[in-house]
């Protein structure tokens, strides 16, 4: 019965851009992470929840909007090397470096605008900043977000972001499939998003790799490629898995991090209209 609800907020999803899918499924399995007291501020907000966690990817018309929601782990040393504030990160990449991405930074500001929703008593505030917070949080956990070259032009494999997030999203995920654990109180929550970077970067490799291995079954024709069942079928064997993966751990930290900022706020109660 846990997944009624969400699952009817879900049915009728279209196919779009973590993709719309992904988005709005990490934000319904992140609900059930949620112990009874920072859940009930969601009761009768879920579909809030649920239907803005795409809003960031329409607010693009913002020049600056584009670098909130990756990081390029490459230009600023790669793993173990990544600068944990703006003043480190204009010093590894230049006076450019924010293009080269701030998801990390975004995802602290957003969460504290949770807390201070929280304190604010509005139900509503709170299911609509946490929507917004859990997109970052999911871009934070797509492997492809986290390298220079995000869609294969490089490599010859243009395309294969959407591929990946939407395309085995929409094939394979089904909300009844994935289980997140429980949300946990964190007080080092702040600096979990560049673990959570470095742990996705770590998939680009064989995401790539899986990708090439799936469309040596499809024929180059002058217009291009058209990647049919055999594609699909081998891609899905290869990063079904993955993609669950990340879906499942984009959840459990956004349930991490509205437990964590509902904590931060003293703990209280919803208003009762």
């Amino acid at each position: 019965m846990r997944f009624v609800v969400l699952f009817l907020l879900l049915a009728a999803l279209p196919l779009g851009a973590w993709g719309d899918k992904g988005h709005r499924t990490v934000s319904a399995l992140a609900l059930t992470t949620l112990p009874p007291a920072p859940r009930a501020w969601f009761a009768g907000q879920e579909e809030v929840f649920v239907d803005h966690a795409s809003d960031p990817d329409h607010w693009k018309l913002d020049r600056k909007e584009g670098p909130r929601h990756y990081m390029n782990l490459e230009a600023f040393g790669g793993s173990g090397h990544l600068p944990r504030t703006l003043e480190q990160a204009r010093e590894a990449a230049g006076s450019d470096y924010y293009r080269k991405g701030v998801v990390p930074w975004v995802i602290q500001d957003r969460w504290r605008d949770l807390v201070a929703a929280f304190r604010s008593g509005d139900p509503a505030q709170v299911a609509l900043t946490a929507a917004v917070l859990g997109h970052y949080i999911g871009d934070a956990h797509v492997p492809l977000h986290t390298t220079l070259d995000h869609d294969g032009k490089t490599t010859d494999q243009t395309g294969i972001h959407s591929r990946w997030e939407t395309g085995l999203v929409g094939r394979l995920v089904t909300l009844e499939a994935l289980h997140a654990a429980p949300a946990k109180p964190d007080p080092a929550f702040l600096s979990r998003p560049w673990e959570w970077l470095e742990q996705a970067h770590t998939l680009v490799p064989k995401l790539l790799a899986d990708d090439q291995a799936a469309d040596r079954t499809t024929p180059r024709t002058t217009r291009g490629k058209t990647r049919g069942f055999a594609y699909w079928a081998i891609f899905e064997a290869s990063q079904g898995a993955m993609v669950k993966q990340q879906l499942e751990r984009a959840a459990q930290h956004l349930g991490d991090a509205i437990l964590n900022a509902w904590i931060e706020a003293g703990s209280p109660a919803p208003q009762q209209n």
